[in-house]
């Protein structure tokens, strides 16, 4: 059994007990791991403590009844296994940076820590070849745009941490007030093409990030225009069952996969890319799907 297969199993079996009282040393035999190698591999692999990823999921799992439900906090906390309001409260915003009653009055969107699969890291696929794992499908291709492309919407400079840590969520901020205008953009294609673009910004530890939709190359007063320009990618493209899903669980684990896995595997560094991500929906109905697009600075 390799090692990320072992603590894999612990990650399940804290995800199916979660609301139960959980031993460090019962999670170790479930890994069939002495005691001292399995907290080792654990923070090793999963990126937090065992006790800090149980929390983290614990806050994870109670998160949505503050909202769904107008049950007490000191009640959500104890099904959970936290034996206080207090301690509920502090793990929260320890994770969120904001209490769970001021979560429950505002409409503030919050990214998780996710439940992850280990198998994503240390599987390699070919070009072209499908990767089945975690509920969702992905695949990798090389991809050449005949011609360029116009997307127009608004854009935001973001605190670079926001595209990978748990917190306040400001890019489905922007995603929102995108929606809420978008009747109101002349040039957009109907029925057009969404995309999400990441790209540097002159501030250290900032990016700028675009939400819009396909165009034509008119501008339209009062947005932003992104030009795609014609050339070789590399194509991540992966699906779900649905959206929800897609954007909440999948995007963040294919984006991991695509960039510590599988470029990294192919000799292709952060250097060897031109300065931006795009996120291109393809579908969000039936068979929802994404494609995430990068352009080397040299085919490999």
């Amino acid at each position: 059994m390799h090692a990320w297969e072992a603590i894999q199993k612990s990650v399940d079996h804290i995800e199916e007990y979660i609301k139960e009282e959980l031993m460090i040393e019962d999670l170790a035999k479930v890994s069939y791991l002495s005691l001292y190698y399995f907290q080792k591999l654990f923070s090793r692999l999963v990126g937090k403590t065992v006790n800090e990823y149980i929390k983290a999921r614990r806050v994870a799992n109670a998160k949505p009844l503050l909202r769904s439900t107008d049950r007490r906090i000191a009640d959500i906390a104890l099904e959970y296994g936290f034996n206080s309001h207090e301690t509920f409260t502090k793990a929260f915003k320890e994770i969120y940076g904001i209490t769970p009653d001021a979560y429950r009055k505002s409409k503030i969107l919050l990214t998780d820590f996710l439940k992850p699969d280990l198998s994503i890291y240390y599987t390699l696929v070919d070009e072209g070849v499908p990767l089945m794992v975690d509920d969702m499908v992905l695949e990798i291709n090389q991809r050449k745009l005949e011609k360029k492309e116009y997307y127009t919407g608004i854009s935001r400079q973001v605190d670079a941490r926001e595209m990978n840590t748990a917190g306040v969520n400001t890019l489905i901020e922007l995603w929102d007030e995108f929606h809420e205008k978008k009747d109101t953009i002349p040039n957009l294609a109907e029925d057009g093409l969404e995309i999400d673009y990441f790209t540097t910004d002159a501030t250290p530890r900032k990016v700028q990030y675009f939400v819009g939709g396909l165009s034509d190359s008119s501008e339209a007063a009062g947005f932003d225009q992104f030009c795609l320009e014609s050339g070789d990618f590399y194509v991540c493209t992966f699906e779900a069952e649905n959206f929800k899903y897609l954007v909440e669980d999948a995007l963040y684990k294919a984006n991991n996969y695509f960039f510590g896995t599988w470029l990294q595997k192919h000799d292709i560094g952060m250097e060897e890319m031109e300065p931006f991500l795009i996120q291109k929906y393809v579908n969000v109905t039936n068979d929802p799907k994404i494609e995430i697009w990068i352009k080397p600075t040299n085919n490999k």
